[in-house]
């Protein structure tokens, strides 16, 4: 059965911000039945492309990303993000 690939990466200036993003994004396996894995964590290169914040989690279909991008704890975690950000970028794929 095909997987569906979720990565995020976030650029978070603000260190602490970034832990705090991180910290709230952990939480979502927990409240989010349709996360197959899930995994977070904040850059440790800090290269002159690096983002902060990476994000990689798989589901088993579009229709479960779906209820995982509109579910009301994902979207609370989506606006400290909005907050806190200076940019974004996502890629899914099914392998």
């Amino acid at each position: 059965m095909p997987v569906l690939h979720h990565i995020v990466a976030i650029q978070v200036p603000d260190p602490l911000q970034a832990e705090e993003v991180v910290r709230r994004l952990q939480a979502l396996p927990g409240l989010i039945d349709e996360i197959v894995t899930y995994e977070v964590g904040v850059d440790v290169v800090a290269g002159p492309t690096s983002y902060q914040v990476g994000l990689h989690s798989t589901f088993e279909d579009v229709e479960a990303l779906e209820a995982y991008r509109v579910h009301h704890a994902h979207q609370a975690v989506v606006q400290l993000i909005g907050e806190v950000s200076t940019h974004r970028v996502a890629v899914d794929w099914f392998d």
